[in-house]
């Protein structure tokens, strides 16, 4: 009984965000977490919110921007859904960035931004009750993942020639 309520609960603090939920409409929460601040909960803190095709600049108003530690991502919608969080305000470049192409239906979940191998696409797998299979195209910058500044939705690198189109 104490295992059902525990995932309940933890079901209800990530806002559903387990793989068995298919998920139509995209969006993607952008979680802050200070394990000063918060504890090892991880989501008891606020996140940043990225509505479906509302790109944002930059997300000074966020209660936590100042805050120390580090981000996390919750991203929803259907395959191909795609976005882009950047190191830098008015999805600047030279700060680092991360595309994240998703390739099923199910919620993705990342957990440590930085983990990625540089200036190549990568495949993940799903992992079962944790999340769904997605590509992501990292440029690195030192402590990326503390501080992401700006997100935007669908593809826009055409620009940037050392970024190719993500595996199939």
């Amino acid at each position: 009984m104490k295992s059902f309520i525990h995932w309940t609960l933890v079901a209800l603090l990530t806002g559903f965000s387990f793989p068995a939920f298919a998920s139509p409409a995209a969006e993607l929460n952008l979680w802050k977490h200070d394990p000063f601040l918060y504890g090892p909960c991880g989501h008891c803190g606020n996140f940043v919110q990225f509505k479906a095709n509302k790109n944002r600049e930059e997300f000074k108003d966020f209660n936590l921007y100042t805050q120390t530690g580090y981000y996390s991502v919750v991203l929803y919608g259907p395959a191909n859904t795609t976005m882009t969080l950047f190191g830098e305000e008015n999805y600047r470049t030279d700060k680092g960035f991360l595309i994240i192409v998703k390739k099923d239906d199910t919620v993705v979940q990342i957990e440590n931004l930085d983990e990625f191998p540089p200036g190549k696409w990568v495949d993940v797998k799903a992992q079962k009750r944790w999340s769904g299979a997605y590509s992501v195209y990292f440029q690195p910058y030192p402590l990326f993942k503390n501080n992401v500044r700006s997100g935007k939705w669908g593809k826009w690198w055409k620009a940037l020639p050392n970024v190719p189109d993500p595996v199939s």
